[in-house]
């Protein structure tokens, strides 16, 4: 549990430093020939306009050729400004049963890959999940977002390796000479939710999906002369996730 709270405050403080280093607000300026650029003005003389318009893309605005620097509801942004690198950070609560009942626990992944224009995105990525063991994943990530909305539904695949980490997994619990050991194994993720793109190409997305996880435990029993046993173990879990994704 020390290591899922290290994990959470270490991300959270991410979050705010990324937040903090993407504020920006989208302007939208009309000239006086009637024409609207909506961006973000990235330095204000008393002659020049400069504005970003579209990554990378910078212009220098004549003040003399304004008409209007209004705040007007910008046009709901294409999809073509979705695509590109961007990092992924997100947080679920997983629910599922194990031998003593129901029991829940919290995951925190950190992703970054690449989205194409066809609305794929492929990329990798790790984290630190609380299953009965603390494991840590490394995964392929694979997404797909078919709508080119502010709002559209999204797939995902994640697919990889579990690695335990914490005393059990280290081998360093023991009971009358019985010494278990968790062992790595493969993990699945799919499921699907909703993103909302909400500033600078930035979004805030919820889904609920399906993980899985195999762990091996070797067990070494010392009292009555040294003997190895091996257990796998399967871990199924609902998620329901909450993320944010920074471009």
């Amino acid at each position: 549990m020390n290591i899922i709270k290290s994990i959470s405050t270490a991300l959270l403080l991410a979050i705010t430093l990324i937040v903090q280093a993407q504020k920006g607000e989208r302007q939208t300026v009309v000239l006086n020939d009637g024409a609207i650029l909506t961006g973000t003005i990235v330095a204000d003389s008393s002659d020049y306009l400069v504005m970003r318009i579209k990554r990378p893309q910078v212009i220098t605005l004549r003040k003399s050729q304004i008409y209007s620097t209004d705040n007007i509801k910008p046009a709901e942004q294409g999809f073509e400004d979705k695509q590109g690198y961007s990092i992924r950070l997100s947080t679920s609560v997983l629910a599922g049963r194990n031998s003593d009942g129901k029991t829940g626990g919290l995951s925190f992944h950190l992703s970054n890959g690449y989205q194409f224009r066809s609305g794929f995105s492929v990329g990798f990525g790790t984290g630190i999940e609380e299953l009965d063991e603390v494991v840590m994943p490394v995964y392929a990530d694979l997404r797909y977002q078919p709508l080119k909305t502010r709002v559209s539904p999204f797939i995902w695949v994640k697919n990889g390796y579990g690695i335990p980490v914490g005393d059990q997994g280290e081998g360093g619990y023991y009971y009358y000479g019985y010494y278990p050991e968790a062992k790595g194994g493969g993990m699945f993720n799919a499921g699907a939710g909703i993103a909302l793109y909400s500033w600078r190409r930035n979004a805030v997305n919820i889904g609920i999906g399906y993980r899985y996880q195999k762990l091996r435990y070797k067990q070494t029993y010392s009292w009555s002369g040294e003997s190895n046993n091996e257990v796998i173990t399967h871990f199924n879990r609902v998620e329901v996730q909450f993320g944010f994704i920074f471009r």
